[in-house]
């Protein structure tokens, strides 16, 4: 028997303001929770058994998830205070006594967990890391490899001098339950305080190379490519809704859900997303990688290219969206213009005639007065 253990316990400070109300694996990519792709990978390996790691806003990630899969057989453990990778594994090591699979609550694979296996039994390994090549290795741990695929050497974000490898963790691991033992209580991380360890002591530490798709969906550049990858068919499932044939001013792949209204002289150019209940007025553009969730409305003449707008949020006529993400419910007003990779939160109001400058970010229910010129944060709680 093989169970899997999904870390989820961050608060996602990096993409803020959209963790300040939900937690980051119920953040949507194309109208669905990050949760929805990780458990399309679950479910198609056929694991049943699911552990999860849990802290910030752990309710509303329990209740989504006992909700939306009731045939899967969960066990939560709540962590008081942050124990890092290694030490929230350690603390729910009472609902482990077999080979488990360890995945990352904010990270989108199409790696086959059942091949991963495979290997690792093949193997007779104590742990395998699932590992995928990267041109910035900074951000990751590194790895090399011999012959028989035994890590000899890895190192966490190395500096430039130090990347020996562009082969890098993909925060993807089969485990043998003797592995806890190993672990110290309290706050410890697999790649700085482990498996650096069991490298040294050569423990069984394999790594597992796959060439598929991976985004660790931790900054707004990576949540937005997440969307488009979505919406390009690199990962599955498929975007919600009918995917409609083209016809004269809509063109490419289109998903559509219910009840959408859709002016006079629109133009659609795919990949896109509508969501159910969505309303696109007479003139608007909308452009290729842009999803928009339930109930959102555009104004006439507006232009929206490759941006993320969540359910119920509202654009003002001749407003210029392009490469953005919309909280729910931002009221954008008439005329308006948002820069790539902004940010805006829940229920903001943004005023005529307003420009938000390229990477800014602006945290719920704040009103932002007409005619301004955003190019700083306003943002809550140290963020």
């Amino acid at each position: 028997m093989t169970s899997v253990v999904i870390m989820a316990g961050g608060e996602g400070t990096r993409i803020r303001p959209l963790t300040f109300s939900r937690p980051k694996p119920l953040v949507p990519i194309v109208n669905r929770p990050i949760l929805d792709y990780i458990f399309h990978r679950i479910t198609c390996s056929d694991y049943e058994k699911v552990i999860m790691t849990l802290g910030y806003l752990k309710n509303q990630i329990e209740s989504y998830a006992e909700s939306r899969y009731p045939d899967v057989d969960f066990r939560f453990h709540v962590e008081k205070k942050p124990l890092g990778t290694a030490g929230g594994v350690k603390a729910a090591s009472g609902h482990i006594d077999e080979t488990f699979i360890v995945l990352s609550g904010d990270v989108l694979f199409d790696l086959d967990l059942k091949s991963l296996l495979n290997f690792h039994r093949s193997r007779d390994a104590l742990v395998t890391i699932a590992l995928t090549p990267v041109e910035d290795p900074s951000h990751y741990g590194i790895a090399i490899l011999d012959s028989e695929m035994k890590i000899k050497r890895f190192h966490e974000k190395p500096r430039p001098h130090e990347a020996f490898s562009k082969i890098a963790n993909a925060g993807i691991y089969v485990m043998e339950p003797e592995i806890l033992d190993k672990i110290p209580s309290g706050p410890v991380d697999f790649s700085k305080d482990v498996f650096p360890e069991l490298i040294e002591e050569d423990m069984g530490v394999y790594g597992f190379v796959f060439d598929g798709y991976w985004n660790d969906v931790g900054k707004p550049d990576t949540f937005l490519r997440a969307n488009h990858d979505v919406l390009k068919g690199y990962l599955k499932p498929d975007p919600p809704g009918e995917l409609i044939n083209e016809r004269p001013g809509q063109f490419g792949n289109i998903w559509v859900g219910e009840d959408v209204r859709i002016g006079r002289r629109v133009r659609i150019t795919g990949p896109a997303v509508i969501g159910d209940g969505a309303e696109i007025g007479e003139g608007a553009f909308i452009g290729r990688n842009t999803v928009l969730g339930s109930g959102v409305s555009v104004g006439r003449g507006s232009i929206i290219k490759g941006s993320v707008i969540f359910d119920g949020g509202s654009i003002g006529r001749s407003s210029h969206l392009i490469n953005c993400i919309l909280d729910d419910g931002s009221v954008i007003s008439e005329e308006c213009v948002i820069d790539r990779c902004a940010m805006v939160g829940r229920d903001v109001e943004i005023g005529p005639g307003t420009v938000i400058r390229s990477r800014r970010r602006i945290r719920d229910r704040i009103r932002i007065i007409p005619g301004s010129l955003v190019d700083s944060d306003y943002l809550m709680r140290g963020g």
